[in-house]
């Protein structure tokens, strides 16, 4: 694990590597949710589910205690899981053991709109076989595949009420992520500076404009995903029923 930290290749996006690593992300959602589908029984689903939610999870953890154990100087920012694509990696297990439908409202508006985003236009200049690599990437199929598992197998849908549940509560966490990266000298979310690598961020310029083009941003994307259900004006009850309130 050492000597892969020390590898250096540098990442080009919508290059090669690219390519395959969205083919790979494809093939892999089409194979969990097409398996998932095929059960019958309810704990099934939800142990399938469980099981294809911990794998992006155990290794994020892995590549964190390898990191602790390099030489100094210690990035906080590359161990603690305060990136809104980690925190949900270790979120997204429980929601899917418990079929939360108040946890899938949250954090479905998140990935679909950011996550999604962050498969297209990665923010890692590693290349492949770099552990930064292989965690981004698994992590954010990971959480992609996650949400439409919820979608496909469980049946869970967004309502606008549930727009308006991830916009609040994607801020309380902005909020508190940006004491975390005052309080640790982090750039946690990107709070502080923009990422490295050309985003959509860069239309809206420098700080603090570019935060509130994120929020504006967020609305419109938000709105996108949301479109394939705009019929749906309330939880099934069968979402009522099992989810977390």
């Amino acid at each position: 694990m050492h000597r892969l930290l020390l590898f250096q290749a540098d990442f080009v996006n919508w290059g090669a590597e690219h390519g395959w690593w969205l083919a790979a992300a494809g093939a892999s959602m089409v194979c969990w949710i097409f398996t998932g589908k095929q059960l019958t029984n309810e704990l099934q689903k939800r142990r399938l589910a469980l099981l294809m939610s911990l794998i992006p999870v155990a290794i994020w953890a892995s590549v964190s205690i390898q990191l602790l154990q390099a030489p100094p100087p210690l990035r906080l920012d590359l161990i603690l899981p305060f990136h809104i694509c980690y925190f949900l990696n270790l979120l997204l297990p429980f929601m899917l053991w418990r079929k939360s439908y108040f946890l899938f409202e949250i954090s479905y508006f998140m990935v679909m709109a950011g996550c999604i985003q962050a498969l297209l236009t990665p923010d890692i200049p590693q290349s492949f076989p770099h552990p930064f690599n292989i965690r981004y990437f698994f992590v954010h199929i990971g959480l992609a595949q996650s949400i439409l598992y919820a979608v496909f197998v469980y049946g869970f849908r967004p309502t606008w009420r549930s727009f308006g549940k991830a916009f609040l509560w994607s801020n309380i966490y902005f909020v508190f992520v940006a004491g975390i990266n005052l309080l640790l000298g982090t750039n946690f979310m990107y709070l502080c500076q923009k990422p490295p690598t050309p985003t959509l961020l860069d239309l809206f310029g420098e700080w603090p404009w570019y935060i509130l083009g994120g929020e504006l941003l967020a609305v419109v994307l938000f709105t996108v995903v949301l479109l394939p259900f705009l019929r749906i004006t309330r939880p099934a009850p069968e979402q009522r029923r099992t989810g977390i309130s």
